[in-house]
């Protein structure tokens, strides 16, 4: 959980990924964040207690924005108030910094200024909040802040006059149409869908020349949240190029942990026949040629195998 945590907040730090992610899936693919407008922020709160996974700050002209990103690889079901409380905190510091400047400079027009310390003509950054959920598990949480609420059996409707609060909430697992992103986000995302799915994913990844070409970043990613760290253990063999050139042949990888798992799949057998052998009553010469039947190797293959795992 913690690796899997760390490995994509350091990947989606980059700023060109993360205005790509903001873009396609708060943005519904409209290019509203250009990365060359994005400083990273401190995530960390005043208090100490509350920390922000990712937080940028957006500056275009005079105006600046606050992007704030969550990932979750498990369903947390108090997501919504989470991200209103992270929201509320952020609006809070920047209250508490404009208040302390105009207490300092006491130049307040009226006494509601004075009173409030702020003045008619403040104003705060706007804050938006993605929560990316990555996790294998259907997100069956709550979505909105009236999703957490019991409202009974309603039968006044007041629940129709509720204030909600709308968590802007990004299932990887429940997305189909990954076009919107421009950078390898979306060969990333792509391959999550079929992590359950060994067929599929070596379909898509077969059939996609971009997978033969995927950036080192990306690829230690895609190990760890596929949960396939082998992948990567074994880079040097896949990767090629240099420097920020170097790129990794994630379809030669997948082939051979196939091939390693055809082959782990085909010794347990073996182990599994010369046990039963044993337990039977059958000699070492016998063992070897059930072997050699059952598994279409010559008879010397077979006896390797045999004194390998008689013992």
């Amino acid at each position: 959980m913690g690796k899997i945590n760390d490995v994509l907040q350091r990947y989606l730090s980059d700023r060109e990924r993360f205005a790509d992610l903001f873009n396609a899936a708060y943005f519904h693919g409209e290019q509203v964040v250009m990365y060359t407008d994005l400083e990273e922020e401190s995530a960390l709160y005043k208090d100490g207690q509350q920390q922000r996974d990712i937080k940028m700050c957006m500056r275009t002209g005079s105006i600046f924005r606050i992007l704030a990103l969550e990932n979750q690889n498990l369903v947390d079901y108090t997501m919504p108030f989470r991200c209103m409380q992270y929201d509320v905190l952020e609006y809070k510091q920047q209250v508490d910094s404009i208040r302390k400047q105009n207490d300092k400079a006491k130049d307040y027009a009226t006494a509601a200024e004075r009173l409030c310390k702020m003045k008619r003509t403040d104003r705060l950054m706007p804050v938006y909040t993605l929560c990316l959920y990555h996790g294998e598990e259907k997100w069956d949480g709550p979505r909105t802040l009236k999703d957490m609420m019991d409202f009974g059996e309603d039968t006044d409707l007041l629940s129709r006059h509720f204030t909600d609060y709308p968590m802007r909430l990004y299932c990887i697992n429940e997305e189909n149409d990954f076009s919107a992103f421009h950078t390898e986000l979306k060969e990333l995302f792509m391959i999550l869908q079929y992590r359950q799915d060994k067929k599929a994913l070596w379909n898509l990844v077969q059939s996609n020349p971009l997978y033969r070409e995927i950036g080192r970043e990306t690829a230690e990613v895609a190990s760890v949240l596929m949960n396939v760290e082998k992948m990567w253990e074994k880079r040097e063999r896949y990767l090629h190029g240099f420097g920020e050139e170097e790129k990794y042949d994630m379809c030669r990888a997948l082939q051979e942990l196939f091939e390693d798992g055809i082959e782990q799949g085909i010794e347990q057998g073996i182990r599994a026949c010369v046990a039963l052998c044993r337990e039977f009553g059958i000699d070492k010469e016998g063992a070897a040629r059930q072997i050699s039947r059952k598994f279409a190797m010559n008879m010397g293959e077979a006896e390797e195998y045999t004194d390998k795992y008689w013992a």
